[in-house]
């Protein structure tokens, strides 16, 4: 089938900023696939009618992106251990039984990401995340696998983020009980969707210790506003979420294919910090 033209889909609102097509298209280049990645906007309403039609009208694999991570969940029939720890989805597929399958790879991208490029490892570290979305979620059971001596998610219901914090050494504070948090951090992981509106969640000044790492797990102008507070307040160093984006689109993309495609040469073309 070397003619075959596989479809592929971001599903998210919003999504023109994304870079995954371009990061898709050079995947398939490595083993000669063609593809065609749409990037579809879609309301929560709109969100579970959309994805089964692109399916049922021959979609290959999908990405979800904000803010339907956890919606997605509902429209799968078949979902991953790794999607039920986080209850979010970033990948979609059907099976040999036509089943809607769901993934997270969000975790292992972040992980990787960190790792590879950042050269920092979470096990024994101090880690604060501020916001407990669909992002966080996807991160949070990767992260706690790597043994950190604590995490903190930071969030303005703290209802949420109890929910997410259902680890040992996890501690779920509101924004006003950050302020009275001593712990200095090693991490600090920016996880809202805040910077699309050129705006960032902020740790405080106490928090920071003479290693510290800033991570946005948006990239581009998104985690702007976040990268510029982080400098701002002397750390260590800042990384946008590109890396992570790439990292997580390889998983993804041997989950549609059983192919794993080199992230090194993309992560450089794409000049990733």
């Amino acid at each position: 089938m070397k003619n075959k033209v596989y479809e592929l889909a971001l599903f998210g609102d919003p999504v023109s900023h994304s870079l995954s097509p371009q990061i898709h298209q050079q995947f398939a280049r490595q083993f000669d696939l063609k593809i065609n990645y749409q990037l579809i906007k879609v309301t929560a309403d709109e969100f579970p009618l959309a994805v089964t039609q692109f399916f049922e009208s021959g979609g290959h694999g999908a990405n979800i992106t904000l803010p339907h991570k956890q919606q997605a969940l509902a429209v799968a029939n078949n979902i991953s251990i790794r999607a039920k720890q986080a209850q979010a989805v970033n990948t979609l597929f059907r099976n040999n039984e036509s089943e809607i399958c769901a993934d997270n790879t969000d975790g292992i991208g972040f992980i990787g990401d960190l790792e590879n490029r950042c050269h920092f490892n979470c096990r024994d570290k101090k880690i604060l995340i501020l916001a407990a979305g669909g992002a966080t979620q996807g991160i949070v059971p990767e992260i706690m696998r790597q043994n950190p001596m604590k995490l903190f998610i930071a969030n303005r219901s703290i209802e949420k983020a109890q929910q997410i914090c259902s680890y040992e050494n996890s501690y779920a504070v509101t924004f006003k009980q950050l302020a009275k948090i001593e712990d200095k951090f090693d991490l600090i992981i920016h996880a809202s969707s805040l910077g699309h509106q050129g705006k960032t969640l902020k740790f405080f000044q106490h928090q920071v210790k003479a290693n510290t790492i800033c991570y946005d797990l948006s990239y581009a102008h998104a985690a702007q506003a976040f990268i510029d507070f982080s400098k701002s307040m002397l750390v260590a160093d800042c990384y946008a979420g590109l890396g992570m984006l790439i990292e997580q689109a390889a998983c993804a993309f041997e989950k549609w294919f059983n192919l794993k495609p080199d992230t090194q040469l993309i992560a450089k073309t794409l000049m990733v910090k």
